[in-house]
Parts: C-alpha cells; sequence; structure tokens
C-alpha cells in the first residue's frame, strides 16, 4: 500500500496591520455659524491629518457632529455611532480637542468614559492633557466636565433671558416659519403654494369635516406633503396664519438635560397682533376655535373636563400589549380604548369601556372589598405585620455598617489634610481617596438593601389606608373619585374583557363587567 503525501495548506494570521493603533477622533462645534464651521472643519482635518501621519496609528475613522449641543448624547448621532462602535471592539484609541467637546454632562462623561475604559477603549483630551489610559482617578475629570456643565447651563440661562427681553421689548427674531411662510430679513413671508393649502384645511374644517377625514383628503389631493391629524390640529390652532404671534408658547428646562417644556403658565407669554401679512381671516380663525371646542368637549377648559382631571387617566393599561388607554368623546358619551388601536400596524383587539362601566366596576368592587375586609384586609395586615417583627433584629447590621461609614468618613478626611499640607503626594492621595469612596459606596449600598429587606412600611402604609378607607366609608351607591384615587393605582382590561383593579397595597381584585 502506498502511503499518499498529504497537501498541507498554511493559513496565515491576520496581521492588524502591523499592530498598529486603531484610532478615532471626535469633533464637535454647537452652532453652525461660519466661525463655528471654519473651526468644526479644522479639527476634522487636524485630526486627519494627525492619525495618518503617525506611524503607530491607523485611522478607524472622523466621528463629527456639526451644529449639536454637547449637554445631551441622545442629540448626537455620530456621537452615538462611535460608543456603537467602540462596544464593536473597533478602536483603542480616541482623541478629543477637550472635555467640553466630548460632553457637557459631567454624569454623562463620566459613564461614557467608563463605558469606554470596559470595552478596552482610552481618550486623549488634547487641550486638557488628560489620558484616560494612564489616569488613576476620575476626579480631574469630573472636575472639569462639572465646569463644563456649568459652562453649558449659564450659557443656556443667558441666552433664554436674553431671549425674554427681546420677546417683552419687540425685538425678538422668530427662529422658524410656520407652513405657508418663509423666513426672510423681514420677517414672516407667504408662501403662496403653501398658504393655498392652508386656506383649504381651515375651509374643510369649517364645512364640518374632522380632522382625520381633512389629513386624509389631503393626502389624496396634496400627496406632495405627509398629512397627519396632528399637522392638522398645529395648523387650526396656530395664530400666525392671522397676522398675530404668540411668542414663549415653550421654554426650556434650567437643569439637564435641557428639555423643551410646553408653557403652562410658568412663565409669561407674549402676544403682538399685526406682525406679517394674514392667511386667514380673524373671524374664520376665531370660528374655527369655537367650533373645535364645542367638538371636543373634554378639552375644553372652560367646562374644566381635561382628560388629566379624569381620575381614570394614565391608570387603565390594555393586558394585551401593555399600552395606555385614552380616552376619546362619541354620541357625547366618554369612552376608553387602548392608544395602540391605530397606531401602528399590528392591531391590538382589547375592548373599548365606556367611563360608565369602569365607575360601575370599581363601585362593585369596593363594596364586595367592604363586605370582606376582616377576612382579606386585616388579616393580611396582621401577617405581614408579624413578618416585619420577625426581621426587626436586622437594625443591629444597620449600626454596624453606619460605624464603618462613619470610621471610613474620618479616614478620607485625615488624607485630606494630609494631601493639603504636602505630606502625600498627588498620586497616592487620589489613590487613597478612591478606594476609600469604592468602600462607603459599597457600604451604602449593603444598608440600602438591608432596609429594603427589613422594611416594607411603604406595603403596610398602604394596607392601613386601605383598611382606614374602607372603616371609614360606607357602602358606595355611586362612584366616589376621592375614594378611588385613595386606593387604586392601575387598572389592567383582561382579555377576556374583565377588569383587574390594582391596589396600592399590591392587591388585585378582578371583575366582569358583564356580571356587573
Amino acid at each position: 500500500m502506498v502511503n499518499k503525501a498529504k497537501k498541507v495548506i498554511t493559513i496565515a494570521p491576520l496581521s492588524n496591520n502591523d499592530n498598529k493603533i486603531r484610532v478615532a477622533a471626535y469633533c464637535r462645534v454647537s452652532t453652525d455659524s461660519n466661525d463655528q464651521l471654519n473651526s468644526f472643519y479644522a479639527q476634522v482635518k487636524y485630526y486627519t491629518d494627525y492619525i495618518r501621519l503617525n506611524e503607530n496609528m491607523r485611522l478607524v475613522d472622523i466621528y463629527a457632529d456639526e451644529g449639536i449641543t454637547g449637554t445631551s448624547i441622545e442629540k448626537r448621532a455620530d456621537f452615538k455611532r462611535l460608543i456603537s462602535d467602540v462596544k464593536k471592539k473597533k478602536i483603542d484609541r480616541v482623541l478629543v480637542k477637550s472635555v467640553t467637546r466630548f460632553a457637557r454632562n459631567s454624569l454623562e462623561c463620566i459613564e461614557t468614559v467608563r463605558l469606554f475604559k470596559s470595552n478596552g477603549t482610552s481618550i486623549y483630551f488634547e487641550n486638557d492633557n488628560i489620558d484616560t489610559e494612564q489616569m488613576n482617578s476620575e476626579m480631574i475629570l469630573y472636575i472639569k466636565s462639572a465646569f463644563a456643565q456649568g459652562e453649558a447651563l449659564s450659557a443656556s440661562r443667558r441666552m433664554a433671558v436674553s431671549s425674554r427681553m427681546k420677546m417683552a421689548d419687540g425685538t425678538y427674531n422668530l427662529a422658524s416659519a410656520p407652513y405657508g411662510y418663509r423666513l426672510s430679513k423681514d420677517g414672516l413671508v407667504i408662501e403662496p403654494n403653501e398658504a393655498i393649502h392652508v386656506r383649504k384645511i381651515f375651509e374643510l374644517y369649517l364645512a364640518g369635516m374632522g380632522e382625520c377625514l381633512i389629513a386624509q383628503f389631503m393626502n389624496e389631493h396634496y400627496p406632495e406633503k405627509r398629512w397627519g391629524k396632528r399637522t392638522i390640529c398645529c395648523i387650526l390652532t396656530n395664530e400666525r396664519y392671522v397676522g398675530d404671534c404668540l411668542l414663549q408658547k415653550n421654554y426650556s428646562d434650567s437643569t439637564l438635560p435641557l428639555r423643551m417644556r410646553k408653557n403652562n403658565g410658568e412663565l409669561p407669554q407674549y402676544y403682538y397682533e399685526g406682525t406679517h401679512e394674514a392667511i386667514i381671516s380673524k373671524e374664520d380663525f376665531d370660528k374655527a376655535q369655537l367650533l373645535r371646542k364645542n367638538r371636543h368637549p373634554l378639552y375644553n377648559k372652560a367646562n374644566r373636563r381635561t382628560t388629566k382631571d379624569n381620575f381614570f387617566y394614565g391608570k387603565i393599561y390594555c393586558r394585551y400589549c401593555g399600552w395606555v388607554y385614552k380616552s376619546s368623546i362619541r354620541h357625547d358619551e366618554l369612552f376608553w380604548r387602548c392608544s395602540k388601536k391605530g397606531q401602528v400596524a399590528e392591531k391590538c383587539y382589547a375592548p373599548n369601556l365606556l367611563d360608565e362601566e369602569v365607575q360601575k366596576a370599581f363601585v362593585h368592587m369596593f363594596n364586595i372589598l367592604k363586605q370582606n375586609e376582616n377576612d382579606i384586609v386585616h388579616d393580611t395586615l396582621l401577617q405581614m405585620q408579624t413578618i416585619k417583627m420577625r426581621e426587626h433584629g436586622t437594625s443591629e447590621e444597620l449600626k454596624d455598617i453606619d460605624r464603618q461609614i462613619a470610621e471610613i468618613s474620618e479616614q478620607s478626611r485625615i488624607y485630606t489634610e494630609l494631601y493639603t499640607q504636602g505630606v502625600l503626594d498627588e498620586m497616592t492621595f487620589y489613590s487613597k481617596a478612591d478606594r476609600l469612596k469604592n468602600k462607603i459606596t459599597e457600604l451604602r449600598s449593603r444598608r440600602l438593601k438591608v432596609l429594603n429587606m427589613c422594611s416594607d412600611d411603604g406595603v403596610l402604609n398602604a394596607l392601613r389606608k386601605l383598611e382606614k378607607v374602607l372603616l371609614d366609608t360606607d357602602f358606595l351607591m355611586d362612584f366616589s373619585g376621592d375614594v378611588f384615587d385613595s386606593i387604586v393605582e392601575k387598572i389592567y382590561v383582561e382579555q377576556e374583557g374583565k377588569l383587574t383593579f390594582v391596589m396600592r397595597s399590591g392587591l388585585e381584585f378582578t371583575m366582569d363587567r358583564e356580571k356587573l
């Protein structure tokens, strides 16, 4: 038998481009002014050339956000792309001009640095001379990012005050134009083609057509723009179309992350008449507002029947999909339906509920609960109190934890004094301070767990309150919003149309609507 020589194929190992460090750069400017744009392009060019000319580095990508604020990660698309690539282990090192370019939210800055380090990626802040690869303490970085955060908040407040002063004296310039107008140096100027659509929407609404039907009509006859119910509602309620201008409808938070809030009276508003040419007559606009109030009495402030005034608002949930129920008016009756219906392609078959049905189910549930109060609530309360008394011995453990925290805090104070006096060098001080801080954090975490284990005060108090309400309240003949709000946390609509009332104490009771 002849042995044939076996053919061997050698597969060479993949090289990481001669073991070069995979480097990326992040650049950001916060406005789109010409000076800032020049700075933006200069940053991109600088880091591109810097990485390519360095023999030990291999350029992965340049991540750049232009005209975006640094107070929140959510608004920065390229920054989120950078985080995604770090998680995929594509980058060894990131170059950034300064901490302020990276983040102006100190918490997000520290969390992102930790995320990068856990994935083997270091960051070098050039202007601040901070290298996370060689950094023994996060304190310096935290201080830098905290200053950046304070600077961002101060700038935001200055801009807000400046804008309000301009609104008050009539010199404020609009930053955007509503549909039907365009911005010019003289203010709002009518866009003829778009104005035709605005007039058509008001014409259809005053003729008796609802917002949904108007959106459908506009999509069929004017498909160049996507029309929806919300868009139609915004146009029908915007005072700009009569040539007037209401300023400060929204305002920005004074804390991070900076978010826009609807101004519901927290800050003054400024109404100016005749600021630009009108598309709709004042008479037609007022008719449209009156018609909206008559068609939607639930939202009529004069009737004080807003959705949020209803005791069931935000408390009814669909057991099918978990979406909250929302209210609607049909044939002058208030009813509730799953908010998923009509919003997404996947249908939800949860039943609609008349407001009257939910009230009736609660009254029936409460009366059954009151009739059986001793068997259900009182006995449960006694059992939980017994369990808590058995676990009360953990108070000694809490005392021991508190003693350890006090001792470590005293050690930290001593190290700080030694560092201030020059006895300890910077590296030793930060190393010891970090170790003590981690110990205190661990002890506080343990303390919280012990408290949670030995204390059921929240549930016990809720049960006591439920017991008191049952004792103090007679059997219900009609729905009582105050009683409902004091004992019920949420309601689930079950698959068979039954209603499960989840009490604040954690107890649950299911009622069958068909048997009421």
